[in-house]
């Protein structure tokens, strides 16, 4: 039996040896959105490991239940797989073969037992390593460079990043040396192989003031007691039963156990069923109360810091986030619970009462925070609509869902960069009024100079830049417009001595910049109410430097 990997899946596979065949480091990361596949991955990666003879993969990490997903899913996808379990927790302790599945709290200290020593560690989840040098990770691998100094490290994740460090294959004492592949989350929401989410955040979100952090997150006691006043628990439960009632599987993060029971209370005064399910529960209570959930004999789920990683349940289409994180990586991995397809569901609607979304921004351009600079939090990324309660952009005029428009802005060049509100790909182009147009020369080291064109539209600032010197491309984006603009000049000489008699558009369509999305671009030019052509040149102050001053 045979099976295909997905274009995608083969381009991860073929980024792993490419990066290994550009002598770029051994010990690399693929990072595979929740839902993506990974497991065709890493048994595409076994099999062909296996087609040299006498190696040895071991697959490693630290939960049971990914063990079992993995075992079954290299058997339905490489039926001859000769392999092993090494786990107290499944009761198996099989190190013999050429292919072991490994729980990393059962073989840590048995790398010197192993052998011959394994060719190639691939660790699911990777994004769990601590970077402490005396993990059990950390040991076990130390020690079987000692036994096999060739060995290679391949990490899978969905969020190559800590809370604490940053980036996995950044900074002193990292196992991983670089990214070999990554695969865009939008794109695989684009051709249906996850299901697309939307957001809207809770009328009364989590106060947070009193909230503390240590270590970079939020304290757990704090964001408990923040998360249990009687009024916002109930308040919060009535918004998540009115927003999904006509859906199907709900999944709820709570802030603490308390705080989940107190939830579990509401729903059920509200006759959904319910149950919680935290870390405390026994394994078999945990089995029974998931298999009830699948099942839909329980509608919604709560959970406590559980069910973040290995989940797999395609039916979810309520995600709920009834607490705070300061985790970029948790925040992604709550949300990939309900990016999973299933039959009927068309999208997963995410609820948020912690400003998560506010504070991370789209799931499809989240950057962890530069450890090695002490930047600023700067200016939330999205906002929420008071109308509808839809996150939108920041930097949005108008709701996208319900045509809401926003209060003017004051500018904040110090704010953030715009990492958006779900998914980059929902930000809608929208068309302002312009008030004024401002010229001046732009000069750039090695380039020719170019016209720059500043469009004010109420209290927002769009820039573009024509360039009739720079040849190709750039300058027949400029020929296309002169008849728009009424313009005979074929220089930026000649356009700088006559740019300010050019016809203004009277709107503009923009969008947050593809390349910075912290600025807007114009897509489109509306010119079919131009009246202040010949106007002098007035308008607000811009914000020049020194050498762009035109005078």
């Amino acid at each position: 039996m045979t099976f295909e990997l997905r274009d995608y899946q083969r381009e991860a596979v073929d980024g792993l040896y490419n990066y290994w065949a550009g002598k770029s480091g051994d010990n690399p990361l693929i990072v595979a959105p929740t839902g993506s596949g990974k497991t065709a991955i890493i048994a595409q990666i076994v099999k062909d490991a296996m087609s040299f003879a006498g190696t040895r993969v071991m697959i490693v990490t630290h939960v049971k239940e990914l063990l079992e997903q993995g075992a079954n899913g290299l058997l339905k996808m490489y039926p001859e797989a000769d392999y092993g379990v090494y786990s107290a927790g499944l009761k198996q302790k099989v190190l013999d073969r050429p292919i072991t599945f490994a729980g990393i709290q059962s073989v840590w200290e048995r790398a010197y037992d192993i052998v011959p020593a394994p060719d190639l560690i691939l660790i699911d989840e990777a994004h769990m390593l601590p970077k402490n040098t005396e993990t059990r990770y950390n040991r076990f691998i130390a020690d079987l460079k000692v036994c096999n100094p060739a060995i290679k490290v391949v990490g899978l994740t969905a969020t190559p990043y800590r809370l604490d460090t940053g980036y996995l294959h950044k900074g002193k004492g990292a196992i991983f040396d670089g990214i070999a592949h990554d695969i865009p989350i939008d794109m695989l929401m684009e051709q249906g192989y996850l299901s697309p989410v939307i957001s809207k955040g809770g009328l009364n979100q989590i106060d947070l003031t009193n909230v503390k952090k240590r270590g970079g997150e939020f304290i757990e006691s704090d964001l408990a007691t923040a998360a249990s006043d009687p009024e916002l628990v109930r308040k919060t439960v009535e918004e998540i039963v009115e927003l999904s009632e006509d859906r199907k599987s709900w999944l709820v993060f709570s802030s603490g156990v308390d705080h989940a029971h107190m939830l579990a209370n509401e729903f059920d005064y509200h006759d959904i069923e319910v149950a919680v399910i935290t870390g405390g529960d026994s394994n078999k209570v945990r089995e029974k109360t998931i298999a009830d959930f699948k099942s839909g004999k329980i509608k919604c789920l709560i959970n406590v810091n559980v069910l973040t990683t290995g989940f797999d349940h395609p039916a979810v289409d309520v995600v709920a986030l009834v607490r705070a994180t300061a985790s970029t990586g948790l925040y992604v991995q709550m949300i990939g619970r309900g990016t999973r397809i299933a039959e009927g569901k068309t999208d997963c609607l995410v609820l948020d009462f912690g400003a998560n979304v506010e504070r991370h921004g789209f799931i499809d351009k989240v950057k962890p925070k530069d450890k090695s600079a002490k930047a600023e939090e700067g200016a939330a990324p999205v906002k929420q609509c008071e109308a509808c309660q839809t996150m939108c952009p920041a930097a949005a005029l108008q709701c996208h869902v319900c045509g809401h428009e926003f209060p003017p802005r004051t500018l904040n060049h110090g704010s953030k960069s715009y990492d958006g509100a779900m998914l980059s790909g929902q930000v809608k182009a929208e068309w302002v009024d312009v008030d004024s147009v401002l010229y001046h020369r732009h000069r750039k080291e090695g380039k020719p100079d170019s016209v720059k064109v500043t469009y004010y539209c109420g209290m927002r600032s769009v820039n573009e830049w024509l360039c009739p010197n720079h040849g190709g491309y750039a300058a027949s984006r400029y020929q296309a417009r002169r008849s728009l603009l009424a313009s005979g000049a074929d220089t930026t000489d000649e356009a700088m001595d006559e740019c300010h008699f050019w016809n203004w558009p009277s709107r503009i369509k923009i969008k947050p910049s593809t390349y910075n999305p912290k600025y807007f671009e114009v897509v489109q030019f509306d010119y079919t109410k131009v009246e202040r052509k010949y106007e002098t040149q007035e308008g607000p102050i811009a914000d020049w430097g020194v050498e762009d001053i035109p005078f």
